[in-house]
């Protein structure tokens, strides 16, 4: 089982030096507060609520977005931390070294970051024509796999990593890529199964994920993922990991013979 070490206690909570309060996207924050505080929204100031959520410190009279409120809410992020971005490619092909025919380079907060990465796949996903009606047709990724890989990578990447997040699309599946190990002795076999741990290495960041509609803190991402799958094709989804990294590699439909497809 691979491994690596949780990031100290309170470190998402850390003030980022450089930044104000204005670097942070205030209408985002009323939004999360409304949902979590909705008695108090309209009563307390956003910057008081930031305070208490632990978006923000205060030192002295300056307040200072912390890792979590700039990871989250930050309005030009990348700017400071370039590595808090996504890199999206479409390879023409089945490895690296081929063509690339698409590629953005992701921006934003998370709720952003995520939004946008959806939407490179939906573009670049084509469409699987169902053998028994050929007017019909679904595209070659389950979705909900896609959605789930996607928030698990952005929710629990390491941020004391350098390196973006990477989803790369190839010819017959797509990898999901992300910098940190796992962060807690589960494994990983047990976990894909069953699930039923949620043990985040960015408590904070994931208890607003959870608030903001993107993960569930159930412990049930990689069963959702594989069961998603297990739904429309016999190919499994695979996951990869390092001291450092975890890849999660999703398959297409469009490399499971039709008579496959339609017996599942």
């Amino acid at each position: 089982m691979t491994m690596i070490a949780p990031a100290p206690i309170g470190y998402e909570r850390s003030p980022v030096p450089g930044t104000t309060f204005d670097d942070l996207d205030h209408e985002a924050l009323r939004e999360l507060f409304r949902r979590r505080t909705p008695n108090m929204v309209d009563n307390t100031s956003v910057e008081h609520l930031s305070l208490r959520f632990g978006l923000v410190a205060q030192s002295g009279s300056r307040i200072t977005p912390t890792i979590a409120g700039l990871y989250l809410f930050g309005r030009f992020s990348q700017l400071l931390r370039p590595d808090w971005g996504v890199t999206a490619v479409r390879v023409d092909g089945r490895v690296l070294t081929d063509p690339i025919l698409a590629r953005a380079d992701l921006e934003g907060g998370l709720a952003a970051l995520h939004r946008q990465a959806l939407e490179f796949v939906r573009e670049h996903t084509q469409q699987v024509p169902d053998a028994l009606q050929p007017s019909q047709s679904t595209g070659e990724y389950a979705e909900v796999a896609v959605r789930e890989a996607i928030a698990n990578a952005l929710v629990h990447r390491d941020l004391r990593i350098p390196g973006k997040i990477a989803v790369r699309m190839f010819d017959g599946r797509i990898e999901i890529w992300n910098p940190g190990g796992m962060s807690a002795a589960v494994l990983l076999e047990e976990q894909a199964q069953h699930g039923g741990v949620s043990l985040p290495r960015n408590p904070l960041i994931a208890s607003i994920a959870r608030s903001l509609g993107l993960v569930e803190q159930l412990g049930r991402g990689l069963p959702l993922i594989r069961r998603a799958i297990g739904e429309t094709s016999r190919s499994s989804v695979q996951v990869v990991l390092t001291q450092t990294d975890v890849k999660v590699v999703i398959p297409s439909l469009l490399q499971v013979p039709p008579h496959v497809r339609n017996e599942n």
